[in-house]
């Protein structure tokens, strides 16, 4: 089977609350893994009976200091026997002044397994908190016939280290078509994706940059907006963020100017998910603001990746742009990516009463040019 298959269908197993094995060779470490967000009674006992050992939770750096353990790896924490689901959905929401927790019983995990673990569950778009168990009584050599044998999906963790970068590395073509918008006729829309994955990117050409849907190479440098995902503002204009507003403003101005590229990536929720973003927002309810909630589940500050962007921008042969941006991160990995930023276009849009501290935030934390 081809390995993004296997991964793929290790994520959909991990999303309907199963448990799957993860085999680091280099460790000689083989885990049962599953979403800790979804765990119940029957998941815990089979980690039991298939593992013969104690199952721990184990939490990212960034949840253990929200919790108020001070650390720079990954933690774990045995689970008590008298554990039920509950207690372990306790652990896995509540916030360091609901825990009754002992962090001496905290361990750091080194080990590059747990971290793999962990960002097996991020590409599910689960918490990156983990129900992990050592499978301590399989020789490694033979846990991948043990994992069939058991019905467990079974993946290596450098089959999904090269499959995490094949999906941004092979993107291709897939349609394009002539799209009048609100804004102008002059736009077409090119859609991507990759030869390993079922993600899809897209990206509008405005104007003279519509040659190079035409393999014709253009003589200036293109006004380039890469804008990520937001269903919440893009769609339905929330007033929580500026999402929508920059979008549409970015629309404007390629339009205005009869040249340019948006770029839009899926990364919603810079990059943690619907689900997760939605839950950030009810932490931002209860006085936290947009990094320290992100932190608080255990995601880092921003987990988004321009790589895709670089990808598109190769496949149309542009190498220098002009992009449209507050984001001195996303200026950061561009340019770390080999794409030459010739000039910084601000995007400023109008606060109002339910985003301001969201904008405060990315000006004093973020460090964005606002």
């Amino acid at each position: 089977m081809k390995t993004y298959l296997q991964i793929e269908r290790a994520i959909s197993e991990l999303k309907r609350g199963e448990i799957i094995v993860v085999t680091n060779y280099e460790s000689h470490t083989s885990i049962l893994l599953s979403a800790a967000e979804l765990i119940d009674k029957n998941t815990l006992n089979k980690h039991l009976k298939l593992g013969y050992s104690s199952p721990n939770i184990v939490l990212s750096a960034n949840r253990c200091n929200a919790l108020g353990f001070n650390t720079v790896e990954n933690c774990s924490f045995i689970i008590n026997s008298s554990w039920k689901k509950e207690d372990i959905l306790n652990f896995v929401f509540s916030n360091k002044e609901n825990l009754n927790l002992n962090f001496n019983t905290l361990i750091p995990e080194k080990n590059d397994v747990y971290k793999c673990c962990l960002n097996i569950l991020k590409k599910a778009e689960l918490l990156p908190t983990a129900i992990t168990t050592i499978v301590s009584n399989v020789n490694i050599e033979n846990i991948n016939t043990w994992a069939s044998k058991n019905n467990l999906i079974y993946i290596d963790t450098k089959d999904f280290k090269k499959h995490l970068l094949n999906t941004v590395n092979d993107l291709e073509i897939v349609a394009k078509t002539h799209l009048p918008i609100k804004y102008t006729n002059d736009c077409d829309f090119i859609l991507f994706r990759s030869k390993n994955n079922f993600y899809e990117y897209f990206c509008l050409l405005f104007g003279v940059a519509r040659n190079v849907e035409k393999n014709n190479k253009i003589d200036f440098v293109p006004t380039v907006r890469v804008h990520s995902q937001c269903l919440t503002g893009d769609l339905l204009s929330s007033l929580k963020c500026d999402c929508g507003e920059q979008l549409n403003n970015s629309l404007k101005l390629l339009a205005k100017n009869g040249e340019g590229i948006l770029i839009y990536l899926s990364q919603e929720g810079r990059n943690i998910g619907l689900t997760n973003k939605l839950r950030t927002y009810n932490l931002q309810e209860q006085g936290l603001d947009t990094v320290d909630a992100n932190l608080t589940l255990g995601f880092e500050e921003d987990e988004r990746s321009y790589s895709p962007a670089k990808h598109i921008l190769d496949i149309l042969n542009i190498n220098k742009i002009n992009l449209v941006t507050n984001n001195p991160d996303k200026i950061k990995q561009m340019e770390n990516l080999g794409i030459s930023i010739v000039k910084r276009i601000p995007l400023l849009v109008k606060s109002n009463k339910f985003n301001q501290n969201y904008l405060n935030t990315k000006k004093n934390k973020s460090e964005h040019y606002l």
